[in-house]
């Protein structure tokens, strides 16, 4: 048999033949199942057949009044739903209805159509409280059975959620809905990807921005000792598949799980700073780089007077928040200001203050004298690599000279 026949035969699912023998069956609904009932029960979970092959699907709820480190999870209603602060003033408003949170266990990270997502959880909120669900493929062969799975369980989201799914999950599992020819569940649903709003305001303060790190240094959560590394999870599966022993599966369901929770909680961490922002009579952050973060998203999305306030309470202690202050200050006329701020920089040693105070200079105040000294101060500071220096040292020393 051909070596691609064979690569064929193991990704869907099917043993290799052997030399001279009679093409294996390929799997289909009509087929003989396996029986996946001891393998369900070793993982806590149930097996579901229908027409178009079987899954196992798990169960796990939080009450109400559940949290995840120092963060809500179980709470429903309008405090679990998507801020519209986090997209931009321009986007579509979030309709009414939970949100997914999804994260995806995968067979690589290589990404392709040779890829599986073995394993998807998806978390929602009800009347009850918090809910995880996660969809387990027993075989290949049965792959269009657990998407139609997770499909119904994204059916009545109004946004989805996701840690890095923008580059990974997301794209994953739409082209295993493209290659079953199934409906895209993500299509024209708002997605919320965390990953970059963990960078906005921790990755100043963190070694890095992995959810497993801010998990342990935001939500203060760490994990058991038995949590699987990532690394692991493949070979776990793969494992699975050929002795279908799920003993090994058993740390991969609990490491997607807690994921999923770690989603929730994060989800309302940064949402209780986004009200804050908002001037809402809630604690916010207690650090300067977070409360910056905060208004560099906010400033980006069009609401420059919320960006102003956080820029104005971290400014402080954290000089970028002081600099960017002045320029919404500046900007809104309010000039003086913007140059109480502009002088406290300069003073620091701030070469872009003192261009900025040599613009003020210049054309406000009408005083190339005050100009000509600011210059100086930012060539002294490194300020060449921000403006032409020279050009505009020898245009005020001509104002300085010329006739009155």
């Amino acid at each position: 048999m051909s070596d691609l026949l064979q690569r064929l035969r193991a990704l869907r699912g099917e043993a290799p033949a052997s030399e001279g023998s009679p093409p294996a069956p390929s799997a289909s609904p009509a087929s003989p199942r396996a029986d996946y009932g001891p393998s369900a029960a070793r993982l806590g979970a149930e097996v579901v057949n229908g027409p178009d092959g079987s899954h196992l699907l798990r169960r796990q709820s939080y009450g109400r009044d559940a949290r995840h480190g120092s963060a809500p999870i179980g709470a429903s209603g309008p405090a679990a739903s998507v801020h519209p602060w986090f997209f931009p003033v321009q986007a579509h408003a979030v309709a009414d209805g939970p949100v997914a949170f999804v994260d995806a266990e995968t067979t690589g990270l290589a990404g392709g159509t040779g890829t599986y997502a073995f394993l998807v959880g998806v978390g929602t909120h009800g009347p009850d409280g918090f809910e995880v669900r996660q969809v387990l493929l027993p075989g290949p062969q049965h792959e269009r059975s657990q998407l139609l799975a997770v499909a119904a369980l994204l059916a009545d989201a109004a946004a989805v959620v996701s840690y890095n799914g923008a580059s990974f999950d997301l794209p994953l599992l739409r082209t295993r809905f493209a290659l079953h020819d199934l409906p895209d569940p993500f299509a024209a649903r708002p997605h919320l990807d965390l990953l970059p709003w963990a960078r906005r305001l921790w990755r100043l303060l963190l070694p890095s921005c992995t959810l497993a790190e801010v998990e342990r240094a935001v939500l203060q959560v760490r994990r058991e000792h038995g949590d699987v590394p990532g690394a692991e999870v493949p070979a776990r599966y793969r494992a699975f598949l050929r002795t279908s022993d799920a003993e090994g599966l058993r740390g991969v369901l609990a490491h997607n799980r807690d994921d999923v929770v770690a989603l929730a909680a994060l989800r309302a961490r940064i949402e209780a700073t986004l009200m804050w922002a908002a001037g809402a009579d809630v604690s916010g952050p207690t650090h300067a780089v977070e409360r910056y973060g905060i208004g560099r998203h906010l400033e980006a999305t069009g609401r420059t007077e919320a960006a102003l306030r956080c820029y104005r309470s971290a400014e402080r202690d954290h000089p970028p928040a002081a600099w960017d202050a002045a320029r919404l200050l500046r900007r809104s006329g309010r000039a003086s200001e913007a140059v109480e701020r502009w002088h406290r920089l300069a003073g620091d040693g701030d070469a872009r203050a003192w261009i900025a105070l040599a613009k003020h200079h210049e054309h406000r105040l009408r005083d190339p004298h005050g100009a000509l000294r600011a210059v100086r101060h930012a060539e002294r500071t490194g300020g060449a690599r921000y403006d032409d220096l020279a050009s505009r040292r020898a245009r005020l020393e001509a104002k300085r000279d010329g006739p009155g």
